[in-house]
């Protein structure tokens, strides 16, 4: 490979790092690799490298994030040097998980940086220029071969080609070929298709867009927006004075502060102006500009000539009303909650259920609502606010925040549900439940910081068995509220893991997500003393003994039978706040 050949390849890896390629320098960069050995065994080194600069982490899979970067794949030309090696057989899921290899922590965290370092000086020196730091990395990256030091955990962060912010949901029904939002998701450019309710949404500009179903909007841009059908109110701050809304033939741009437009049934258009001034252009180039003012507004005429007329605040959707709006789902969701709470509470194989709104006398006890008495001990949480302005929760912050609880005798079969908000991924693990002791039948659960749901079963004479899905949390998901589950089954010796009611890992009992060879079947799972949001070990078990959850918590059941998929996506649909 010549200089200048080389010096090509290297400046479309670095704007591949920064999630910069157009389409065709893409194309160019796939067949370079899939062209040369030497030059794919370079981009592995590279992102390798790439990937330590953000983030130390347990794992890596060069095979994955190096072939897909910033919702760009290269796993087809980088598929010819994967070995039968890496490929692990799991249980069969319902949906298919990549499988991971695994490295183990061997060296302490200044044995790292010091490799780190070394990786670094020489990737400089070869290349003599800086290395591109990424705009964001969207997936775990794994390691192949032999290389040793951990590096970047798996997390999806968010993209900073993200433009807007979903801050409120009401009665939204999505159109059937839409992809729906979550609220408190930040999104990058998307295409909105309502059958009916209200979105409220913040673009990263400043201006926030209310949208009234049925309706289309295309979000553009953090300054822009198309509107195909439907209805928008704009309220434009300062800071974002130049946001626009288009449609088909015309652009409204605000110069502040507030404005309605409406695309009607028979395609005609409304624009009204609550406040300030709207610049209104034709997108066909056939008019000359118009300004229009507080009070006033546009009405489009059968000839596509516009007449004026007076704004009217009752034709769209104003802050009162959709707060009140939103208040009325929030009571009717928790009203859906608490009926259905007294189904869990019948369950004959409940084995216990917080729901932490039953306040006791001792502020200092977590009634449990189930048949047991099995009745958790807080020490130190602070009582919150939980997935609904109505319902307490508890908050675990600090490294002594924590609920003792005991829990008596073996079972065949297990299930734990909760609902939990993270506020952060600033330790290796949060714990959610985790029992002193980790020996013969003794099972945790816990989120990693890289995004991924983890359990580990100890059976005993045997290594312990880890279960770790795929990164499916990151840091869009702090601050919102998840429903997350966990089944063991002894039937058919596997252990799931669900989020928001839908399996998102299944995983064999014998092997768990580990290359291991079959090991002997799990036959008990037993508790004892144990904790929610923390873990206080009976002895040392690893090195990563501070696993206090940074989050909240505002219920948590265990049932002694293997719950279906049908029943989790009932609990989660019955109990969740939106």
């Amino acid at each position: 490979m010549d200089s200048s050949t080389q010096n090509d390849f290297d400046d479309l890896v670095d704007r591949y790092c920064a999630g910069l390629l157009d389409q065709e320098s893409f194309t160019q960069l796939q067949t370079m690799l899939r062209d040369d050995v030497e030059r794919r065994r370079q981009f592995r080194e590279t992102m390798a490298t790439h990937a330590a600069l953000n983030e130390i982490a347990d794992t890596f899979d060069i095979k994955q994030s190096a072939a897909h970067l910033h919702g760009i794949s290269l796993a087809a030309v980088m598929e010819p040097d994967t070995s039968n090696a890496d490929r692990v057989t799991h249980l069969a899921s319902a949906e298919p998980q990549s499988h991971r290899l695994r490295l183990t922590w061997l060296t302490m965290v200044i044995t790292c940086a010091a490799s780190l370092g070394i990786a670094i000086f020489s990737m400089l020196y070869q290349r003599n220029q800086g290395v591109s730091t990424p705009a964001q990395l969207t997936e775990s990256i794994r390691q192949e071969g032999s290389l040793s030091q951990p590096l970047i955990p798996p997390t999806r962060l968010v993209s900073n080609r993200s433009i807007a912010l979903i801050k409120s949901a009401v009665d939204v029904n999505w159109a059937r070929s839409a992809t729906p939002l979550r609220v408190g998701e930040v999104v990058p450019s998307h295409v909105l298709n309502l059958e009916s309710g209200i979105l409220e949404i913040v673009f990263l500009s400043g201006a926030m867009v209310v949208v009234e179903g049925p309706a289309k909007l295309d979000l553009v841009s953090e300054e822009k927006a198309v509107l195909h059908n439907g209805k928008v109110r704009c309220y434009v701050p300062p800071a974002a004075v130049g946001f626009s809304i288009e449609t088909r033939d015309t652009t409204y741009m605000d110069m502040g502060t507030e404005f309605g437009v409406e695309i009607k049934p028979d395609g005609k258009q409304e624009l009204h102006v609550f406040d300030g001034e709207v610049h209104v252009h034709s997108r066909l180039g056939d008019d000359s500009p118009q300004m229009v003012s507080s009070g006033e507004g546009l009405r489009q005429k059968d000839n596509k000539e516009w007449k004026r007329i007076e704004s009217d605040t009752s034709q769209f959707t104003n802050n009162k009303d959709l707060s009140l709006r939103k208040t009325e789902q929030e009571q009717k969701s928790y009203q859906v909650w608490s009926d259905y709470r007294k189904k869990i509470q019948r369950d004959k194989d409940l084995v216990l259920f917080y729901d932490f709104d039953s306040q006791s006398e001792n502020p200092q006890l977590l009634k449990d609502k189930g048949n047991n008495a099995i009745d958790g001990s807080i020490v130190g949480c602070e009582v919150s606010t939980g997935r609904w302005e109505l319902k307490p929760s508890l908050e675990f912050k600090k490294p002594s925040d924590r609920v003792r609880l005991n829990i008596p005798g073996e079972f065949d079969n297990v299930t734990m549900t909760t609902w939990l908000r993270l506020d952060g991924f600033d330790r290796h693990f949060n714990s959610i439940f985790l029992t002193d002791r980790y020996d013969d039948g003794h099972l945790h659960w816990q989120v990693k910081w890289t995004g991924e749901i983890d359990a580990g079963i100890k059976v005993a004479d045997s290594p312990r068995r880890i279960f770790v899905s795929e990164p499916v949390l990151s840091y869009e998901d702090l601050g919102r509220w998840i429903h997350l589950a966990v089944v063991v089954d002894k039937k058919s010796q596997s252990l799931s893991h669900y989020l928001d009611g839908k399996r998102v890992a299944r995983f064999d009992l014998r092997v768990g997500s580990e290359p291991n060879a079959p090991q002997a079947p799990v036959t008990k799972i037993r508790f004892g003393k144990a904790e929610l949001g923390n873990w206080s070990p009976e002895r040392k078990y690893d090195n990563e003994p501070v696993r206090n959850l940074n989050g909240r918590i505002d219920e948590f059941a265990m049932f002694g039978r293997a719950l279906s998929d049908f029943e989790i996506r009932e609990l989660y649909n019955q109990s969740r706040p939106h």
